[in-house]
């Protein structure tokens, strides 16, 4: 069951590197379910490795690495339809660079009720960017009249809205990077010697259920370096 919920992890960060591709040459409703289906590898990998006791540092990294890289991706899709999604894509990357600089220097920045509701927030700011841009196609090919009326009233108001949820994302993204940023600074633990641990008990951090359950507060390198 572990290769199982680590597959699903995999493939959703493989499906980011076709997303372009996707965007490019599908309609708009192939495209949303797709991005659905994708999303739901994301609770099913979570559920099941939970659901088995089948949870590692492994699963947990290429869990937050695949989650990152796809909604990057996405919103830079929208970013290159609507430049202002760009400065969202800014902030993550630098969200992103906080959290390596942290797992370097021995300090972990720890998921917060700030960092989840940015998420939520972020999720909604991406979930509009994509009906602005598939907006007309999927007037065109929905034919439930509550949902065309919702879409019309979003087109006439799109500026208004696409600026308000992208200025309350970016703002939600600094105060993030600045609580990672004051949070490394308190927990890091000076300079890193790199000395690795041998290639059997790296294993064991990486895949070893109990290990990871006993050890999930620990910063990558306290995972990977000799102490």
């Amino acid at each position: 069951m572990k290769i199982v919920v680590n597959t699903l992890t995999l493939l959703r960060l493989v499906a980011t590197f076709f997303l372009p591709v996707l965007w490019r040459f599908c309609s708009s409703i192939s495209v949303l379910g797709i991005v659905a289906i994708i999303l739901l590898t994301d609770f099913f990998d979570g559920f099941l490795s939970r659901r088995f006791h089948v949870q590692s540092l492994f699963g947990s990294l290429a869990d937050a690495i695949s989650d990152k890289l796809f909604g990057i991706a996405i919103v830079l899709m929208i970013a290159l339809n609507y430049p202002i999604f760009y400065f969202i894509v800014g902030m993550e990357i630098l969200i992103a660079l906080i959290n390596v600089v942290a797992a370097f220097l021995g300090a972990k920045t720890q998921s917060s009720i700030i960092g989840k509701s940015k998420m939520w927030i972020l999720g909604l700011a991406t979930l509009c960017g994509i009906i602005a841009v598939f907006k007309t196609d999927m007037i065109n090919s929905l034919n439930v009249e509550w949902i065309i009326s919702l879409l019309e009233f979003f087109t006439l108001n799109e500026d208004i809205i696409l600026i308000a949820v992208v200025g309350v994302t970016v703002g939600a993204e600094i105060i993030v990077a600045i609580d990672y940023a004051i949070n490394l600074y308190k927990n890091k633990k000076g300079r890193i010697k790199f000395d690795f641990k041998d290639s059997k008990t790296i294993k064991k951090v990486l895949f070893d259920t109990e290990y990871y359950l006993n050890n999930r507060n620990l910063s990558l390198s306290e995972h990977f370096m000799r102490s």
